[in-house]
């Protein structure tokens, strides 16, 4: 019987053999296709980046280019002001309000008291008005205000 088992295992050693190579071979073609599509999708994430990275440089620079010609408008608006008035201090644009100030000097400084009427900070008649009036409160103080153009 012992002769038996030796040819067995010659006939089923070929067919196995081949069958594992197979397995292999399977396994890697396998590992192979998901490394490349892993590859693939890392490759789009790139370009996808890429492109929201230009797209955000596009449009903060059509916001520089918007606030550059905001600022260039106030001026023109100031210079055209001071050729107007006589108590024309100075201007600013403020981004984030996207609003032109100009600055005059008051005719008659108010008192600190009208000031402090006028611009009241904190909690005032059940509404708290923190900081909005802060800088007009100021500038009354100095004999100065702005208007918004």
């Amino acid at each position: 019987m012992h002769m038996n088992y030796e040819k067995v295992l010659t006939k089923i050693s070929l067919p196995v053999a081949v069958i594992i190579a197979a397995v292999i071979v399977g396994i890697s073609f396998y590992a192979i296709q998901v490394n490349k599509q892993q590859s693939i999708e890392r490759h789009q994430m790139r370009v996808l980046e890429q492109k929201q990275i230009v797209e955000e440089e596009k449009a903060n620079q059509v916001q520089k280019e918007y606030a550059a010609k905001k600022k260039l408008d106030c001026l023109k608006i100031y210079e055209v002001e001071n050729d107007k008035w006589s108590n024309v201090l100075g201007w600013r644009y403020e981004d984030s309000a996207d609003a032109c100030y100009i600055r005059y000097k008051e005719p008659k400084r108010k008192s600190d008291d009208a000031c402090d009427k006028a611009y009241p900070l904190g909690n005032v008649d059940g509404f708290d008005w923190g900081y909005s009036f802060a800088r007009d409160k100021l500038l009354c103080k100095e004999g100065e205000f702005e208007n918004t153009l």
